[in-house]
């Protein structure tokens, strides 16, 4: 699954059609940092106002935090416990309690009323009964250990697509100069990904800055391209 890459999030959002993602590899152009993951609900949130719709959900990935340094961790304000080697013990806290309370701050400080709940999504979800799919795809995996052990192949993963074609994927060429596997992070540049976060969520543009100074007093730093700095 890869704590430090979005797929995990970025899949439940999507098809759960929330009005807002955030996952570490969206910040390609800034610094990631835990007031840039405010504001971007933030601005979730004005749209929605704007819209009239009095609801929401926004789902932030565990990765973001692996893209921080203690220090902007620390700058949180939240009081951590702290490992032998002086980092920050995040197995302790809660991130979704952590998002949910610097949230209610920045909302009290912007006026705006909106009452949110955190929820932590955990090892629950990687305690669903399988699905269908889940069942079959291993059962292609499976399969595929025997094709690519009669051919003798080793040193590497198997792979199976959709319609059960296997295909071996050695560990050397997913790996760094050290034999480390590199995290496969989601790519922006993808359909899916370009697809979802510019039609598929709900945030402010340019466009809303006049009908968003009802609730901000300084839209422009609300809208999302400008919170990335992304290009047009």
């Amino acid at each position: 699954m890869g704590r430090e890459a979005g797929h995990l999030a970025f899949g439940i959002g999507a098809s759960c059609h929330y009005p807002m993602i955030v996952i570490p590899e969206m910040f390609n152009n800034t610094k990631l940092s835990l007031d840039k993951i405010t504001k971007l609900i933030v601005s979730s949130i004005v749209k929605r106002k704007i819209l009239e719709i009095p609801y929401g959900v926004a789902i932030v990935s565990e990765g973001v935090f692996h893209f921080m340094s203690d220090e902007d961790i620390e700058s949180s304000g939240i009081q951590f416990t702290y490992d032998d080697h002086g980092h920050p013990e995040l197995g302790n806290v809660s991130k979704a309690h952590i998002y949910n309370l610097l949230l209610q701050i920045k909302l009290k400080q912007l006026g705006i009323n909106v009452k949110s709940r955190p929820v932590e999504m955990g090892y629950e979800l990687r305690c669903l009964v399988p699905s269908a799919y889940d069942l079959q795809y291993c059962t292609f995996l499976g399969l595929g250990v025997k094709i690519l052990f009669d051919q003798g192949l080793t040193g590497c993963v198997v792979t199976a697509d959709t319609a059960g074609n296997v295909q071996p994927l050695f560990l050397k060429d997913v790996a760094d100069k050290n034999g480390k596997v590199i995290t496969r992070l989601v790519n922006m540049n993808a359909n899916d990904a370009k697809m979802v976060f510019k039609d598929g969520l709900q945030y402010l543009i340019q466009e809303d800055v006049e009908a968003a100074k009802k609730y901000l007093k300084n839209p422009e730093e609300y809208v999302f391209k400008n919170i990335l700095e992304w290009e047009e």
